[in-house]
């Protein structure tokens, strides 16, 4: 009996994979190295993953949702603001460490920082005030300006005044909401073109304003940016023109001298927020005043302290191990799969096996020697008292 089926076996061997074959004259000490070797890559990707998993990765980072915040990354923060200032190499952190807490970062007031540092080399941003300023504030504001610093208060509806009142000027903000018949959009959204030589208003050809206020500047403050001739100051709140409502031009940005030091006055803060940087030129006007306020000074505070407390920065974390269980499953699955295509030939070998069944199903089954059926008819013509199906048995375990 086995000398008939020793043919058939013959025959079958030509089906066997190749890697197979190989595989069944390698050297049995080599395969268990190299197996060996795979397990501890394997066991090193998987370790590595686990710690990612298993342990918690703390990512501190600030955040704000006030208005013309710094650390607010939204429309309407000044984050972009932040990071150019920081660029310039003259940023100079307002953190008080010592009262500040993972719910709450507390800020040093500008009067308290502004004490180590050279006002005729320094410079400092107020922008979009809440909280009320101190007479102390004032008087540093007052001392720091006439020492040589320069303070840029942009301000529309907010706190902005009570600042300037403790100062020898008598510049103002209007407090009143600037509409404009040069408009995008609505009313609210108006546009200027009225510019005035100076290197803050250097290749500006338009800006794009979002419901400014004008600025009401004293003799010795001069204009650098103005509303357009068909601006008005809505004193109703109607929104519309009416006769005793003043007409324009309306200063936008002023600039005075203030002893030996420069006051900048902005009634129109939105300039500065990270979504209208994107309009028109207001993002070259930004760089510009960035620019303006930086050249040639050593330290730039930009003032958080006077934000609205309801909207304080924190400190969130964020924690790699806080991944629930479904996402941990998928991230070592998806490990597991890499490891498995850059470091083992089972790819190869999957891929092999993969196309060869493929054609074996869109080709035809020959007829003849090559069909692996074709000796077992034979063999069952000759011996038709032999059990068929275990034949097909010994066929199929060859055939793996």
């Amino acid at each position: 009996m086995f000398r008939d089926i020793l043919p058939i076996i013959e025959q079958l061997r030509s089906f066997v994979p190749d890697q197979l074959s190989e595989r069944s004259f390698r050297r049995p000490g080599a395969g268990v190295i190299e197996q060996i070797k795979t397990a501890y890559r394997y066991l090193l990707v998987m370790g590595a993953g686990m710690i990612l998993l298993l342990f918690s990765v703390m990512v501190p980072v600030l955040s704000s949702d006030s208005d013309f915040s710094i650390y607010n990354t939204g429309w309407n923060g000044c984050s972009r603001l932040g990071k150019d200032t920081y660029s310039t190499g003259s940023f100079i952190p307002t953190i008080d460490l010592s009262a500040s807490s993972e719910e709450r970062v507390v800020h040093s007031s500008f009067s308290e920082i502004g004490s180590d540092i050279r006002p005729s080399r320094s410079s400092l941003l107020i922008i979009g005030p809440d909280i009320s300023f101190s007479r102390e504030e004032g008087e540093f504001a007052h001392e720091f300006l006439s020492e040589g610093g320069l303070v840029l208060l942009a301000d529309d509806f907010g706190t902005g005044n009570e600042l300037l009142s403790y100062l020898n000027t008598t510049t103002r903000f209007s407090g009143r909401m600037m509409l404009d018949l040069s408009y995008m959009k609505s009313s609210k959204f108006s546009v200027t073109t009225e510019f005035f030589p100076h290197e803050v208003t250097r290749n500006l050809t338009m800006l794009l304003m979002n419901m400014p206020s004008t600025v009401v500047p004293s003799t010795k403050a001069f204009p650098v940016i103005n509303s357009s001739k068909t601006s008005w100051l809505s004193l109703d709140g109607n929104e519309r023109w009416d006769e005793d409502d003043p007409s324009g031009p309306f200063p936008i940005l002023t600039i005075e001298k203030y002893g030996r030091g420069i006051l900048a006055v902005l009634s129109e803060p939105s300039l500065l927020i990270n979504q209208m940087r994107k309009e028109m030129d207001n993002g070259i006007f930004v760089q510009n005043l960035l620019g303006f306020i930086s050249d040639g000074r050593d330290s730039v505070m930009i003032d958080e302290s006077h934000r609205d407390l309801t909207n304080p920065v924190q400190v969130t974390n964020s924690f790699v191990a806080s991944l629930d269980l479904h996402q941990k499953v998928g991230i070592m699955i998806a490990l597991t799969i890499v490891f498995l295509v850059m470091s083992t030939e089972l790819p190869r070998m999957l891929m092999g096996s993969v196309r060869k069944l493929i054609d074996r199903l869109l080709s035809e089954k020959p007829d003849g020697p090559g069909d692996a059926r074709a000796p077992l008819e034979m063999v069952m013509e000759r011996h038709p008292d032999w059990d068929r199906a275990e034949l097909e048995r010994l066929i199929r375990d060859i055939e793996g």
